[in-house]
């Protein structure tokens, strides 16, 4: 965005940016594009960034902002030293340019070399910049990895149900975001590089964003909300919570064993057991005919 390198300063870290203008309007697009809810919470934020292959906004902004310092150091415009000079003197003003990129790098996990560069008048790398803010704005993915859908009090439910089940896997060794090894992975998950119908796709959207209405997540937002535990599926005996795993694969309602049963070729045997049953049903190849199956089982 046009002059967001001197602008939004005050907006270069995930929290402070999450309330602008810019990411309500870049968000509310993407779940427009995905067909999903449009209320937000931070939680979901991540999920829906991540499945449009997007990261957040500041990370732009604070990219084009490094530039801008390396392009200051560069200069032969005296103005610009003097310039230069005076921000590092008044670093500690919290209204000034130069104290609100050192706060933002302060969060980074190379913030001490980071900040003596600022300090010392030194120009950044800004390729091994942009990596570093990649790991650091994925580092919450990552720490989610031994973690499980039905761990309460960890961190949010949909994240971990998100990055649990159904997220292209963001690889587990340091650069995975390189542009360089990037353009070898799927970014997007499959059913948004195929051609299927809107009404098809949004069904797999809501249904991996947490945008459906079973139990697990309508009992969420209740007036009485209801413990995670406590959201018990109404449509069998079993006592167990009704999560998009119990009623694709699991409930013993008449309807739904039925639909299992005549769809044979998407619910073949080995859906049975495992800890990644849904992940695998959710991926296989035919992503017309689970994303019917989806759309069928949302308005259940």
């Amino acid at each position: 965005m046009y002059g967001c390198q001197v602008w939004a300063t005050f907006s270069l870290t995930y929290d402070s940016s999450v309330t602008t203008r810019a990411h309500v309007l870049h968000l509310g697009f993407l779940k427009k594009l995905l067909g999903v809810k449009k209320g937000t919470t931070f939680t979901d934020t991540h999920c829906v960034l991540r499945e449009t292959g997007q990261m957040p906004i500041f990370f732009y902004w604070f990219r084009c902002t490094i530039r801008f310092w390396n392009n200051l150091l560069s200069s032969n415009n005296p103005l610009l030293e003097k310039i230069v000079r005076a921000g590092l003197l008044l670093a500690n003003r919290s209204d000034t340019w130069t104290y609100q990129v050192l706060h933002a790098l302060q969060d980074l996990p190379t913030s001490r070399q980071l900040l003596d560069a600022i300090r010392s008048r030194q120009t950044i790398n800004l390729g091994q910049f942009e990596l570093t803010l990649c790991e650091h704005i994925i580092g919450g993915w990552r720490d989610l990895d031994i973690l499980t859908p039905h761990e309460a009090y960890h961190s949010s439910r949909i994240m971990r149900t998100y990055h649990t089940r159904f997220g292209v896997p963001l690889g587990n060794t340091s650069g995975w975001w390189d542009d360089r090894k990037r353009n070898q992975k799927p970014v997007l998950p499959l059913y948004l590089r195929l051609d299927i119908p809107s009404n098809l796709s949004r069904a797999l959207s809501c249904l991996r964003l947490s945008g459906h209405n079973f139990l697990v997540q309508r009992m969420r937002h209740d007036r009485n909300r209801r413990p995670y535990e406590l959201r018990i599926c109404d449509r069998c005996d079993w006592h167990t919570i009704q999560d998009e795993e119990h009623i694709l694969l699991d409930c013993p309602h008449e309807h739904l064993v039925r639909l299992r049963t005549q769809q044979q070729l998407i619910f073949p045997p080995q859906f049975e057991d495992g800890p990644a049953r849904l992940r695998t049903f959710v991926n296989q190849p035919d992503t017309f005919g689970v994303a019917s199956i989806v759309s069928v089982h949302l308005i259940f």
